[in-house]
């Protein structure tokens, strides 16, 4: 078995096969690399989405909260003035 593996090292064949295999595993070792940085890159580009998405979020409640009031007001006012334009209304 030992002998084996040490002539097989020195066959021209066994070696072009090392050296292919080294040659493949760099090139995946560089594209995982080149994944790494494009996953953190876009987790960066999520985390920047999903703080945008908060604050509109934010902006639409408290807008939603104004518009709510000012409405409630005006409502309240109408409402108000046709109680009292039936009140001052002449009576037959």
């Amino acid at each position: 078995m030992e002998q084996s593996k040490e002539c097989c090292v020195f066959h021209p064949e066994c070696q072009e096969d090392i050296d292919d295999a080294l040659k493949r595993i760099t090139a995946l070792e560089i594209k995982d690399a080149r994944y790494d940085e494009r996953f953190i890159t876009l987790c960066g580009k999520m985390d920047d989405v999903m703080n945008t998405l908060r604050d509109w979020m934010a902006f639409a409640q408290a807008l939603f909260w104004k518009v709510l009031g000012a409405s409630g007001v005006i409502i309240v006012l109408l409402l108000g003035f046709f109680i009292w334009y039936i009140q001052s209304l002449p009576r037959v």
